[in-house]
Formats: C-alpha cells, sequence, structure tokens
C-alpha cells in the first residue's frame, strides 16, 4: 500500500503541473481575443489589414494556435457588395459555400440566407487553405448553436471540436463578435452597435495538451479534454503517451483524475490518466520467479497445442482441397466460355459443358481424342501460312491470345466466330505438361450486340423526332397566334372607320342607297373575319400535351445527352451543379426539354466569340420551398439592359436570320404549367435564365 500511495501522490503532482500548463494555455487564448477586440475597438471602418498583422505577429507566440480567422458578417443587404469585393481581391467568380464539416465534407453553393458569416481572412493564408475562402460558418449545424450564443451573449464562446480541414488533427475554435462601434459609445448615444462579424481561434487539441517541456513530467501521462456536463461524458480529445521501452510491461491499475479548467469560454475538464506497470512496483525478484515456472507450463501446454492444431490443419488442408476441386467443377460447368485440357500429346484430357456445346459433340466421343480430329482454330480470310495458337502455346511455352474473327470449325463442319486464348499448363517444376484453350463463342454476343445498337439508335431518332415535331407546332402556334393579334387591329379599325362614315351620312340628303349598303356590308366582313381569326388562335392554342410526373433532373440528364457533340465541337465546358434530391413537376418531358435545348442553344450562340478558356456553361438545379429551380447561366457578355425588357416578345431576335420565336416559345410552355422564366445579368459572369415550375410533391409520395 505504501508503494502505491508514493506512486499516486507524484501522479497528482504531475497532474497538477500539467493542468497549470493547459489552464496557461486558454487563458493565452482568451487574451490574443481580447487583444484583438482592443486592437480593433477605435477602428472605423473595420481594418482586415490590422487584424492580418496582428494575427501573423500572435501565431509564432502560442504553439497551441493554429489558425486565426475573420468570419465577415453578410446580410442580405450587403451581400452583392461583398461578392464584388471578394471577387476584385481573388481575381474570379466568388461563391458563398457550404461545407457539412461533420458530415458529407464536401462543398456545395450555399443558398441566400438572411445572414451569413463568411471566413473573409485566414492566417496564415496558406495555398491548402484557400477552399475554405467563402465557408458560411453560420450555415454549418455543427458551427451554428455556438455562433448564435456568440452573437446573443456577445462574449467569447468555444465551438465543440472538429477534424482539421487539411485532416491535420482536431480542434476547436473560441470565437467572439466583433462590433463597429464599442460597448460605452452605444450606451452614451442609444444606438445599437453593428456586427462586423466574429474573430475565431483555431486551437489545435494536440498542441493545447502537449505537456510543458521546462518541467521534468512522467512521458507516460494521457491527457484528454471533457465537456464540463458530468463524469461520464465521452472525451473530445485524447493526446496518448508515446510507446516507451517499458510500456512492455503488464498494467497493474490505471490512475485517473479529473480537474475542470477555471474558463467559461473555454468549458472544459482536463482528464489526466497513467497506467501502473509492474516494472514501477519494487516486486521484479518474486515476479521473475512467478514468470518462469508461468513460461514452463505455458512451454508444455504449448506443445500440446501445437500437436492437436497440426492434426487440425492436416483436416483442413483435406477438406480445402477437396473444396477446391469441387470449386472448380462447378465454375468450369457454370462459366459459357468453353474451356479444354490438352495433353503433351495433344490429346483432349478435359471439356466443360460449354466446349461440349461449341465443338457439338458429345463427351465420350471428345475426350481422349486428338484436338484436330475435333476442331481446328483457323484465320478468317488469312492471306498467308499462320501458326496455329495451339501449336504456336506448345512451341514456345507462352499464352497465345487468338486474333481477331478466329474461326472454330467443328469435325461435322459448322463455323463458330470465337475470342479467348491458349495458356500453358506447367508442372511444379516448370515443365510444360499441356495447355488449356479458353473460347468464347461471339455469334450471340453479336447478335445482341447489333439488337441494342438498333434499339438504342431507334430510340434517339423518335425522341429527336418528338422534339422536332413539338416545336414545329409550338412555332406555328407561336407565328398564327403573333399574325392573327396583328390582323386584328386593322379588322377593328376598318369597322369603327365604317361605322363612323354611317353615322355621318345619316343628315346627308341625296345619299345613294348603294353607299350605305356597302358600308354595311364592309362592316359585316370586317366582323366575319375577325371570328375567323378568333376560331384560328383558339385552334393553335389546343395542342395536345401528356403531362405526367418527371424530374427536372432527368430532363437536363436528357438534353445533356443530345447537345454532348454540339459542346464539344464549340469547345465549350458544362457544369452541372445539379439537385441531390429529385425535383418532380407536372409536365410534359418532351416540351421542357424543348425549353432547356433553346436555353443551351441560346447559350452556345453566346460563347461563340469567347476565348476558348471562357467557354462555360452552368446548369443548376434546386428546391426552394414549394417551387423547383432551373438555371441555365453562361460566361458570354451578357444582355443589354435594353433588351431584358422585350426579350420575351414574339418575332424579336439579336440573331440575323432568327425568327423571334424561341424565348416566347420558352415562356409559353413554362407558363402554361404555372411557372415563370425570367433573364438576369450576372455581374462579370454573363447571363442568366432563371425557371421556377411548381414542385409536385404529393403526386411524388403517391407514386413512391
Amino acid at each position: 500500500m505504501g508503494e502505491y500511495r508514493r506512486l499516486q501522490d507524484g501522479f497528482e503532482l504531475a497532474a497538477h503541473q500539467a493542468y497549470a500548463g493547459v489552464a496557461r494555455r486558454l487563458d493565452q487564448n482568451e487574451s490574443v481575443l481580447s487583444a484583438i477586440d482592443a486592437l480593433l475597438l477605435s477602428r472605423e471602418p473595420f481594418d482586415a489589414p490590422a487584424l492580418s498583422a496582428f494575427s501573423r505577429e500572435m501565431l509564432p507566440r502560442y504553439q497551441q494556435l493554429y489558425a486565426i480567422e475573420f468570419f465577415r458578417n453578410v446580410t442580405a443587404e450587403n451581400r452583392a457588395s461583398f461578392l464584388r469585393e471578394m471577387e476584385t481581391r481573388f481575381g474570379e467568380t466568388f461563391y458563398i459555400r457550404d461545407f457539412d464539416v461533420m458530415g458529407k465534407r464536401s462543398w456545395q453553393p450555399a443558398p441566400v440566407r438572411q445572414q451569413s458569416l463568411v471566413v473573409s481572412m485566414i492566417e496564415p493564408d496558406l495555398p491548402a487553405a484557400s477552399p475554405v475562402f467563402g465557408y458560411d460558418v453560420l450555415g454549418d449545424p455543427h458551427f451554428a448553436p455556438a455562433l448564435r450564443k456568440v452573437l446573443l451573449s456577445g462574449q467569447k464562446v468555444s465551438s465543440r471540436p472538429f477534424d482539421l480541414y487539411d485532416g491535420g488533427g482536431r480542434a476547436y475554435m473560441l470565437m467572439q463578435p466583433l462590433f463597429r462601434q464599442s460597448a460605452a459609445e452605444s450606451r452614451r448615444t442609444s444606438v445599437k452597435r453593428e456586427l462586423a462579424g466574429v474573430v475565431a481561434l483555431v486551437v489545435f487539441c494536440d498542441k493545447l495538451l502537449q505537456l510543458p517541456v521546462d518541467q521534468s513530467l512522467p512521458g507516460s501521462l494521457d491527457l484528454s479534454l471533457l465537456p464540463k456536463e458530468g463524469d461520464g461524458s465521452e472525451p473530445l480529445y485524447e493526446r496518448l503517451h508515446r510507446f516507451a521501452e517499458h510500456d512492455w510491461w503488464p498494467v497493474v491499475t490505471r490512475l485517473e483524475l479529473r480537474l475542470p479548467l477555471n474558463s467559461e469560454a473555454q468549458p472544459f475538464v482536463l482528464g489526466v490518466a497513467q497506467d501502473v506497470r509492474l516494472n514501477d512496483l519494487a516486486l521484479l525478484p518474486l515476479l521473475l520467479r512467478e514468470l518462469f515456472i508461468t513460461l514452463l507450463l505455458a512451454a508444455g501446454g504449448l506443445i500440446y497445442k501445437q500437436r492437436m492444431a497440426l492434426r487440425r490443419e492436416r483436416s483442413q488442408a483435406d477438406e480445402e482441397l477437396f473444396l477446391q476441386s469441387e470449386r472448380a467443377s462447378v465454375t468450369l460447368s457454370a462459366i459459357h466460355d468453353g474451356v479444354l485440357i490438352l495433353r503433351q500429346d495433344r490429346c483432349i484430357e478435359m471439356a466443360n459443358p460449354m466446349a461440349l456445346q461449341l465443338v457439338e459433340m458429345p463427351s465420350e466421343e471428345v475426350l481422349g481424342q486428338p484436338c484436330h480430329e475435333v476442331f481446328r482454330l483457323l484465320g478468317e480470310l488469312a492471306s498467308e501460312f499462320a501458326e496455329d495458337p495451339i501449336s504456336e502455346c506448345f512451341r514456345t511455352g507462352l499464352s497465345v491470345e487468338l486474333p481477331e474473327r478466329m474461326q472454330l470449325t467443328t469435325a461435322r463442319g459448322k463455323v463458330h466466330f470465337v475470342e479467348g486464348g491458349v495458356a500453358p499448363l506447367l508442372s511444379r517444376d516448370g515443365v510444360l505438361i499441356g495447355v488449356v484453350c479458353a473460347l468464347r463463342d461471339m455469334g450471340p454476343l453479336r447478335q445482341r450486340t447489333a439488337e441494342a445498337l438498333e434499339a438504342s439508335e431507334t430510340r434517339v431518332k423518335e425522341h429527336l423526332e418528338k422534339l422536332s415535331h413539338v416545336a414545329r407546332l409550338h412555332t406555328m402556334g407561336e407565328m398564327a397566334s403573333g399574325i392573327a393579334h396583328e390582323l386584328n387591329q386593322p379588322l377593328t379599325a376598318i369597322s369603327n372607320y365604317c361605322q363612323a362614315a354611317m353615322q355621318l351620312l345619316d343628315g346627308v340628303e341625296d345619299v345613294p342607297p348603294q353607299v350605305n349598303s356597302a358600308l354595311k356590308l364592309a362592316v359585316a366582313q370586317a366582323g366575319r373575319a375577325g371570328e375567323i381569326i378568333k376560331r384560328l388562335r383558339a385552334l393553335v392554342s389546343k395542342r395536345a400535351i401528356e403531362t405526367r410526373l418527371i424530374d427536372v433532373n432527368q430532363v437536363v440528364g436528357n438534353c445533356m445527352f443530345l447537345v454532348e457533340y454540339d459542346l464539344r465541337e464549340r469547345g465549350i465546358e458544362v457544369v452541372q451543379l445539379l439537385s441531390g434530391y429529385s425535383i418532380p413537376v407536372m409536365a410534359d418531358s418532351i416540351q421542357l426539354e424543348q425549353v432547356v435545348l433553346n436555353l443551351l442553344s441560346n447559350a452556345m450562340d453566346a460563347l461563340k466569340d469567347e476565348p476558348a478558356m471562357k467557354r462555360h456553361v452552368i446548369v443548376h438545379t434546386r428546391r426552394e420551398g414549394k417551387k423547383g429551380i432551373l438555371e441555365v447561366r453562361d460566361t458570354g457578355r451578357g444582355i443589354t439592359p435594353d433588351l431584358l425588357e422585350v426579350l420575351f416578345h414574339p418575332f424579336f431576335s439579336t440573331k440575323p436570320h432568327g425568327m423571334g420565336l424561341g424565348l416566347s416559345i420558352c415562356q409559353t410552355i413554362v407558363e402554361q404549367y404555372g411557372g415563370l422564366i425570367s433573364a438576369e445579368n450576372i455581374p462579370a459572369s454573363g447571363a442568366c435564365f432563371h425557371i421556377e415550375l411548381p414542385l409536385a410533391l404529393q403526386a411524388e409520395r403517391q407514386l413512391t
């Protein structure tokens, strides 16, 4: 007991020394945040370079600090200016993104939120950390609770630990909000403080728990960080000691101690543990004697076990040999390749069922017969003498692959096209004792391939014919509707003028009756022409459509397949940012494909004068509430503001030989299904066409 007490006292002393070192580093973390707050308190506007310079000065001083980051407060009001500022800074299109640090750990475009806290500064600014710029930390469920607590309290708050982006270990963030106006000034002026952002220290857990070098602490201490919720909590991070020479000794007991750290912002408990091993106690002579006796008994038991193991291994080897033989027999019977084994005298020793089917002979007529009496391998339309593949394998002792269009001629004269090879069969000493022929009948495969190719070409042709037919119908409808609209106005004017002339002639004497009769007939004929035009518009507007539940993602995939050749020929790269969820809508798939193909065609035309490196089309689908969104963007020169207002008018076109009906047809189709289509310019990125369609969620649930 006295020896154990001595070890326990030494452990508690070392634990409190380690506790002092960790507590000092926690105080250093909070001091750095306080210094940053004091540095930027009086600076207006927010001084990002000063924060970067101060961070570069602080990081080398404190080993536990992995990085210092600043999350810019981005709201709906300043989102556009923030994106322009970051695009100017990085020289390329800048996106606000989500990462899901505890989930898939993949970058995704972030939706527009009322408030975001976006990473806009990282020190040290290493190339490996460049993907983190634009990360909306407030949108990550792992960090959101701590950040909301920061914004609500205005105090320092630490996050839950997480894995670093570069895989360098685990860390946590100590965060503090930064306001553009000091708290004292806010109380004097009664003005609400404006949030500039949140500054965060990324604290490296391993360095935080590193034992002080200036104190002679035992290297066998295991340190861990635990939350303050209770003693039964799982550790947030563990730093185990390195393996030492004495660690091979058995463990007698384990000493453990938990010390709460006095920091409200970093509410952790320091766990300290140490294994007490046999060599730590003064019991070595007794243990050595007991160990010697134990080794003798163990040696006797080991010899007995080895003999029993040899018996079991022999039995298992016999069983495995049987199973291998059975597996080989079943495999050869099940595969669709013909396999024949030839002895050194070139007689057939074994043939599986597929080989017998290939040579069209029973096994009793095949086994033991010379191979050239059962089948022959000849090249198709060979113009010169070629060595038989079986003879070549026997001569060289190497595997021989059958050339293309090799013919197998059976003894009954039937010809099969085959592929495969001939491999040597060697003895344990490396002596050639035979060959193995593996032959596959290519006739059924060729037939299936031709049928599949023909069916695929038929489906593509029918799909293109449907698209072309629908496009012609829509074009005819839009033209007829536009012509009807244009003719209806002058017809109305003719009718009005004739009626006015009749009223003027009522007070005039000696008017020939033929004049009034002619005017009445002109009014009647104008009315009749108007009715004909009205029926024409009604006729072209009643087109038969097949409305059913479709997925917008599938529509985009069909269109990409149809325009793949045109995109490749024009050197245009397509980026598909498709939703991970289906986007169900009730519509005609052919009509929606016509809309997407029209937008893709316009995007390709807009990129024809751009350099090859700047030809990009982005297709983005997503869900927003009860709406499905489809966006088609290009990196061209955009649309001038005066053209945006008339872009969807019939017969308006910016192309020299365009009819001006494409976008008008797109608008008609989208609005037919209760949707909207609009166009806008993306700053420094070209034009964007935006389509909204109501989601058919109820129909999707009924279908599934």
